[in-house]
């Protein structure tokens, strides 16, 4: 399989994480990239293990009852210097491969020979087939880009005893079982057969290398080589985290746990697990309004009459009022204070002159308010002292 990378001067792709519930499984590895119409990916070829032709497979998944096609072409910049792929420059030029939207994956049709120790790019542009108006609003998924060995050109297979080799394979469909995503289980006969091709490939069995991190022993499974992973832990050798998790240690890796109504979308950084927010909301997960607003997830600005600039999260009652104001919207003045603070009004909150101020060892009042038509002060006066 190979690496899938963005190319440089595309901004219309993204990953799209999937997970398996109440649905069939159409993907393999972390999920899909998601294509928008006239986009391109490139892929980078760097583990071949053995020089040889090998069948190129794309696995897509089309968003819309419509037929695609992709402009394909190999290239390296590196010379070929095996005997079998010195001969055969990488081809750079274009060719059209039509993706018919009733299929979830293609074999391309040009076969090409690649050797361990150089890279390749296979580069792609993916658009709608049969129009030439790109459509911003068009999408298609893809899966993974699969090489597939010739397996005819290994050397266990030529002679008497490697027709009936070659006779199993295709009786059984072994290297057919590849093409879908993900794979189903080997026959008995093609479990042997696999490992026989891998052996041969690779030069002998490998190693399994389970991270001793995120595996859960050293050992692994004998076809393919899967470790046993610890929780949110993936790969065939369990090093990374899988999509939506974060914090990769001894314990395995933690759930983003990114709020679906706060979040861009349900993955996050893979170290510290912060989500990526909508406007408007903060916090690791994306679960809080920005200070200076309240009602998430529908997150609208404190009303305290520029009084305070926080409030409650959850109930919007202004918290810390200044200027000797109360209330849910800081909208009055506290006991021994009077005027309207109310924003706009143009008053504040004058002491009560009851008759010294609120503090002093001569005020004597509780509360005052002023009277609407005299707009004389009338006091409230505490307990033990009356008003003039």
């Amino acid at each position: 399989r190979a690496k899938l990378c963005r190319c440089p001067a595309q901004l219309d792709v993204e990953e799209v994480v999937r997970d398996s519930a109440g649905r069939m499984v159409t993907w393999t590895g972390l999920g899909f990239a998601r294509v928008r119409d006239g986009a391109g990916l490139t892929f980078r070829v760097e583990n071949v293990p053995y020089p040889m032709d090998y069948e190129l497979l794309l696995r897509y998944e089309p968003e819309s009852a419509e037929d695609w096609e992709a402009v394909v072409s190999v290239s390296s910049r590196v010379l070929p210097t095996s005997s079998r792929c010195g001969n055969l420059l990488p081809s750079e030029q274009m060719y059209r491969e039509i993706l018919p939207h009733s299929q979830r994956y293609v074999l391309l049709s040009r076969p090409f020979c690649f050797e361990p120790s150089t890279p390749y790019e296979v580069t792609m542009r993916l658009q709608r087939a049969g129009v030439t108006q790109r459509h911003p609003g068009a999408f298609i998924l893809i899966d993974s880009l699969v090489l597939l060995p010739r397996v005819s050109e290994l050397p266990g297979f030529h002679g008497a005893e490697a027709a009936a080799r070659q006779e199993e394979l295709e009786r059984y469909q072994c290297l057919e079982v590849f093409r879908m995503a993900p794979p189903h289980p080997l026959a008995q006969a093609c479990a042997r057969l696999v490992c026989s091709v891998s052996a041969l490939m690779h030069g002998g069995a490998l190693p399994c290398q389970c991270d001793p991190q995120g595996s859960r022993s050293s050992e692994c499974q004998v076809q393919g080589g899967q470790c046993e992973c610890k929780p949110h832990v993936i790969g065939r050798r369990c090093d990374h985290c899988a999509p939506g998790s974060y914090g990769f240690g001894p314990l395995g890796c933690s759930p983003c746990t990114c709020s679906p109504e706060g979040s861009v979308s349900q993955l996050c950084d893979k170290v510290s697990g912060q989500c990526r927010c909508q406007p408007g909301t903060v916090g690791r997960q994306c679960d809080q309004c920005q200070p200076g607003h309240w009602g998430f997830p529908a997150c609208r600005p404190c009303q305290c009459n520029g009084h305070a600039e926080e409030c409650d999260p959850r109930t919007g009652t202004c918290l810390h009022c200044r200027d000797h104001t109360s209330g849910r919207h800081c909208e009055r003045c506290q006991d021994g204070y009077y005027g309207n603070p109310v924003l706009g009004s143009g008053q504040q909150c004058r002491p009560c002159p009851c008759p010294g101020y609120p503090g002093t060892r001569h005020y004597h009042g509780s509360a005052c308010h002023a009277d609407d038509h005299t707009h004389h002060i009338v006091c409230l006066c505490a307990p033990g002292y009356a008003g003039e």
